[in-house]
């Protein structure tokens, strides 16, 4: 009897504890089997200070923007953590939607490029460089500078390329501020009345602040080599122009271009050679050699059409033009009132 009181009481307590597993089971099943949501995804930025022994990135400010169809939709704020990194945890994924991170170190800020959400994907991982902040501009210096000159039916197109070179391994900032409190760090003396101004590469046109000598960027320069590309033009007022270019960094290779059109240029001396240029036509290049910052390219544009000229030489054009459809016409209607000849 005991052994079958045991054997019972051995099987009431496993049928239960297979209730038990069961009611367990029950509940837990759906919670493990839920699918997640696939357009949430977290986002992990590994902050990386490419400094030398740079300063601890840790509590710096991270602001993500989120861009759909290139739309800003949303901005969050973090800060880095103690590991030098930022998470953010279940923001929305999409096809079309990208994230920028921007982090703030040392009162400068630095931005990732673009990150990908795409859905499906749980984590999402990228890296941001930060550096140090330096003050001293005069790490800043030229490389190349090519200053292009082409001269148009009303105007000068002047293009120029400048290689910019911060060999530090920190950013480039300056102490100089304007009025609105903002870095001059570049600071470009075009020469004057130049017009129509337009940029690529480097520069960022929000950071572009223009004067009537020129423009400074307020953003600072991280290190490496860095292309800037802009152009402007001037207005074709007078037979003779004289153009002045300062240069605000020491530059260690200075060369003008001159597309071969109407109009000469002079006071550079004999150009150093002749060569295709990227749009085909001829241009005459002087190498102005190494040039200290301040130092001033001068020279003159002669010979030009002014606008009033070429505006009288598309009007003559256009009565000689006039004429001759004129007398077209006249003859055309001589030979309509002509009687047919009549064959043998």
């Amino acid at each position: 009897m005991t052994t079958s009181k045991g054997n019972e009481k051995n099987c009431s307590g496993l049928f239960a504890v297979a209730l038990a597993a069961l009611f367990a089971h029950s509940i837990d099943c759906p919670a493990q089997d839920a699918p997640a949501d696939a357009n949430l995804v977290r986002l992990t930025l590994k902050i990386i200070n490419g400094t030398k022994d740079g300063a601890p990135v840790v509590a710096d400010k991270v602001t993500l923007a989120m861009y759909q169809h290139e739309k800003l939709v949303d901005t969050l704020n973090v800060e880095v953590g103690p590991q030098g990194a930022a998470d953010f945890e279940g923001i929305r994924a999409g096809e079309h939607i990208i994230a920028v991170a921007t982090v703030f170190h040392q009162g400068m800020s630095f931005s990732s490029g673009d990150i990908q959400l795409e859905p499906g994907r749980r984590h999402v991982t990228a890296n941001v460089r930060v550096f140090d902040v330096s003050y001293d501009v005069s790490r800043l210096s030229v490389r190349m500078h090519h200053l292009i000159i082409k001269p148009r039916d009303s105007d000068i197109l002047l293009t120029e390329f400048i290689d910019l070179a911060n060999p530090s391994d920190m950013a480039i900032t300056s102490e100089r501020r304007d009025p609105q409190g903002k870095a001059i760090v570049l600071n470009m003396l075009l020469p004057a009345g130049f017009k129509n101004f337009s940029a690529s590469g480097f520069l960022v046109p929000p950071a572009l602040v223009f004067t009537e000598d020129g423009f400074y960027d307020t953003m600072g320069i991280p290190p490496g080599n860095h292309q800037i590309i802009f152009s402007y033009t001037l207005d074709i007022d007078a037979p003779s122009m004289d153009i002045t270019r300062k240069v605000s960094l020491p530059t260690a290779n200075f060369v003008l271009f001159w597309q071969v059109g109407h109009g000469r240029i002079e006071g550079l001396g004999d150009p150093d050679g002749r060569m295709v240029m990227t749009d085909g036509t001829l241009g005459d290049y002087y190498n102005l050699g190494s040039l200290p910052a301040g130092a001033e390219v001068r020279f003159q544009v002669s010979q030009l059409r002014t606008a009033a000229e070429n505006k009288t030489s598309w009007i003559i054009l256009a009565l000689v033009f006039g004429a001759i459809a004129v007398v077209v016409i006249f003859r055309l209607r001589l030979t309509k009132g002509q009687p047919a000849e009549h064959k043998q």
